[in-house]
């Protein structure tokens, strides 16, 4: 049960994908929309001024038909229509297009081709014998153009597609514009290189000739500046040119040229070879010949003649009489020129001809013998060998097997050195258009396309083209008579001849409409072409699509009416389909009661359109009072909206006086008055923030300001009589004086002669305690040198006295008695060699 319903959901799966590609599959035959040529080509030359006499012009143009023309530029490779909305590659060198993903396909393929190729050359092998053939010589890898045959690098595969001028990538088509092109100035620079650039809209082909023109001289400077186009800026007058010739008789009659580029003398003269033994008439160009007599003239020797082919001047020296050796070389002999040298009777040993052996022949004149030495020589191919003479060459009747450059036929030539010639055999493959064979060389890679030609006709039969042979099916002939099919609308056929059904027909349908007066402007819709649909799913994959004859019913007026909104706002023109009153969507703005503001509700229904006074349906004004309150004043109107002006301000408003020991009371109004001059103002202002209680500021003296609280700096400081006490000048003797006198100068009073003795004793005093000062410090300093020589001075050296230790050890009995029994045991030897002897 699970696999069912597997096997349901994916068959309708399937069958859902098979639905959306048989709903996006276009054919390649449908016809595409029609252009509107005339405008596009205008827009193109919009800023190019044609030049007639120009073979690149016409090129120009002759590639914008086959792009404007649906069908009419064809793909080389696939040998489809190049459609206006395909993505393309064309050629720098012929401007062929190509289908992007075709060119790409084709340079992949050519290039991998050649890199296998290459990859079995440059292993090389080894053939039968064992003897290792070396790799062919690298070849460039590089893939060309199917139609002009130019050489791109592999870094230039087509990836991207671009406009013609290369300035965007993947250009959107619009209908208005060449297809493939982005719409923009071409801006490449004109060939022959000018300094311009090209002016025309982005375009296929080569640039037409620079159009503008410029004031330039003839080639010779003879004739006066002129003004020319400036592809032709190099021009010739009529004169001919005056300038004497190489060969310093004649002068250059050729018609303007620049200077220093005459040509070769063309007139004739009797000119006598270099040796002067013959004498020829020949062109002035040629100065210096040669006759074919010898000059047989006698050196310097009087016996031998010179031998050289005619020369001029002295035949020099008799080579005869110059250091010679024997034939062989190995012999030099120096002597006159009437000796014969002989040969020196040794043996030869020359380099023979094979490049291996010596010559074996004694001392001889001439040429060396051919090389006589039998060896084992190998055939080219190196698969037989036998012994021959070394000057004879070897070659067996085996073929070679080695697949030529085409990669399919053998080379069978005899005796091949690996080095296969190229196939000469006729390739014979069927050709692209399925009806010729290729009668190219036999190659690699795909064919060339079919060179023949084949004529089409159009459907009515009077306009003929002829186009390459296997497009006949896809390729579009413009035929300028119109249409002889019937029309299955009310108008008549006003387009040209085509194949297949009449195109849909543009033209106005012009039938009264039953809803109003006007006449249906919109396309004809009376016969038009439906697709079918079925709701049976299995039957959509029998055909791609389906399609019937309906006729429509009419779509809505849309011509234009005047109508006014609901609030008589604007009155503009709608659609007649949609002119009833509506709002308009603005706000009403029409004056309220309040006589201040305006009403803000969405435009709406009046009974009076034209009056902007609040009507019946408008909203109340729900604002407060946005009256200006005076200056200064921060307390908002509390009544409704109304109109000037707002009652006054009584708030009470509470701050500091002015010398900030209190806070006063004053009414807002009062304070924010605007009525009397501004002095009164502001001595108002200044009574209301005053708390009538003396001053807290001082003068500038330090003495209290004697006046009623106020603002700003304290009044009359120079009035101020309080009492200042003033001292002589070491403080003994002291009055009281008025504050004006002490800021006249009055600041202290003269010492007596009391405080003058009492001065004098002071400074005596400090003396004398300055004097013991300086005594104490002395001996202070004169106690601590002491102690420091005493402590880090010289010290007196003393002899230190040597003690000598006395140790009593205890006698060791056991080493004398070692030292007994030693000596003992050598005087009883002594005794006994004694006496052995007697």
């Amino acid at each position: 049960m699970d696999s069912t319903k597997l096997f349901v959901k994916v068959k309708e799966k399937n069958l859902d994908s098979a639905i959306k590609c048989a709903e996006n599959f276009i054919p390649s035959s449908e016809d595409e929309d029609e252009l509107d040529e005339k405008t596009i080509l205008s827009n193109l030359y919009q800023h190019y001024k044609e030049s007639k006499d120009s073979q690149l012009l016409k090129k120009t143009s002759g590639i914008l038909e086959n792009v404007l023309q649906s069908g009419a530029a064809t793909c080389l490779i696939c040998i489809g229509s190049v459609r206006r909305t395909d993505s393309i590659w064309s050629c720098r060198h012929c401007y062929c297009f190509f289908h992007l993903n075709c060119i790409r396909r084709w340079a992949n393929d050519s290039i991998a081709q050649i890199k296998a190729q290459t990859s079995q050359d440059d292993q090389g092998y080894y053939n039968h014998l064992g003897e290792f053939i070396p790799p062919k010589k690298k070849r460039g890898v590089r893939w060309f153009c199917p139609q002009c045959r130019e050489e791109y690098e592999p870094v230039e595969r087509p990836t991207v597609y671009k406009c013609f001028c290369g300035n965007e990538e993947n250009p959107t088509y619009q209908p208005f514009l060449v297809p493939h092109s982005c719409g923009e100035i071409c801006s490449k620079q004109l060939q022959p290189q000018c300094g311009h650039k090209c002016m025309l809209l982005c375009h296929p082909g080569p640039c037409p000739p620079c159009a503008q023109y410029a004031v330039t001289a003839c080639q010779c400077g003879h004739s006066a500046k002129k003004s020319i186009r400036c592809a032709e800026k190099y021009w010739q007058c009529t004169k001919k040119c005056t300038l004497l010739l190489s060969c310093g008789k004649h002068v250059c009659n050729q018609i303007c040229h620049k200077a220093g580029f005459c040509p070769p003398c063309s007139s004739t003269s009797k000119q006598s070879c270099e040796c002067g033994a013959e004498i020829k008439t020949r062109n002035c160009s040629d100065l210096k010949w040669k006759c074919q007599k010898i000059c047989n003239k006698k050196y310097a020797c009087g016996i031998h003649k010179c031998k050289v082919v005619c020369h001029s001047g002295d035949c020099g020296e008799c080579p005869l009489g110059l250091p010679r050796s024997c034939p062989c070389g190995k012999t030099k002999k120096t002597g006159p020129c009437s000796e014969v040298v002989d040969t020196c009777g040794d043996t030869c040993q020359k380099l023979l001809a094979c490049g291996t052996h010596y010559c074996t022949q004694r001392c001889h004149r001439g040429q060396c013998n051919l090389c006589m030495i039998i060896i084992k020589k190998k055939c080219r191919c190196g698969l037989h060998e036998k012994e021959l003479p070394c000057s004879k060459e070897f070659s067996c009747e085996m073929k070679c097997k080695q697949i030529r450059e085409c990669g399919k036929h053998a080379c069978n030539r005899k005796c091949c050195d690996g080095n296969c010639p190229p196939c000469d055999k006729i390739c014979g493959k069927q050709l692209s258009c399925k009806k010729h064979k290729c009668k190219s060389i036999c190659h690699d890679g795909p064919c060339y396309p079919c060179e023949l030609k084949s004529q089409i006709n159009c459907p009515c039969g009077k306009t003929s083209k002829t186009v390459p042979c296997g497009r006949e099916k896809r390729a579009r002939i413009v035929c300028l008579e119109t249409c002889r099919i019937k029309s299955k609308c009310q108008h008549p056929n006003n387009h040209r001849c085509h194949r297949g059904d009449c195109p849909p027909c543009n033209q106005k349908c012009n039938v009264p409409l039953e809803t109003c007066s006007h006449l249906c402007l919109a396309k004809c819709h009376s016969v038009v072409k439906v697709e079918i649909r079925d709701a049976n799913l299995t039957k959509k994959l029998d055909t791609i699509k389906k399609f019937e004859y309906k006729s429509l019913p009419h779509p809505k007026c849309e011509q234009s009416v005047m109508a006014t909104c609901v609030g008589g706002h604007e009155t503009s023109a709608w659609p007649c389909w949609l002119s009833s009153p509506s709002s308009c969507k603005r706000p009403c703005n029409r004056l309220l009661r309040c006589g201040n503001h305006k009403c803000q509700l969405i435009c709406h229904p009046v009974p009076n359109l034209l009056d902007m006074n609040e009507q019946i349906g408008c909203g109340a004004c729900e604002e407060g009072c946005n009256i200006t309150r005076p200056t200064g004043c921060i307390h908002p109107c509390r009544r409704a909206c109304h109109l000037p002006p707002c009652a006054v301000c009584n708030v009470n408003m509470k701050s500091n006086c002015h010398c900030g020991l209190s806070q006063v009371l004053y009414k807002c109004s009062e304070y924010f008055r605007t009525d009397g001059t501004e002095n009164d103002i502001m001595e108002q202002r200044e009574k209301l923030k005053s708390c009538g209680n003396r001053c807290l500021k001082n003068y500038s003296c330090g003495h209290r300001c004697v006046a009623i609280c106020h603002s700003g700096k304290c009044p009359n400081p120079e009035s101020c009589r309080k009492k200042v006490r003033i001292y002589c000048k070491c403080k003994r003797l002291k009055i009281e004086v008025s504050c004006d006198k002490h800021r006249d100068g009055l600041k202290e009073i003269p010492c007596d002669q009391n405080c003058v003795e009492t001065r004098n004793k002071q400074e005596e005093l400090q003396k004398q305690e300055a004097e013991k000062l300086l005594l104490e410090e002395e001996a202070k300093n004169r106690l601590e040198v002491e102690q420091f020589e005493k402590k880090f001075g010289k010290r007196k050296f003393k002899e230190r006295k040597t003690q000598v230790e006395h140790i009593n050890k205890p006698f060791n009995w056991k080493q004398f008695g070692i030292y007994a029994g030693i000596a003992i045991a050598i005087l009883i030897a002594v005794i006994v060699a004694v006496y052995t002897e007697n």
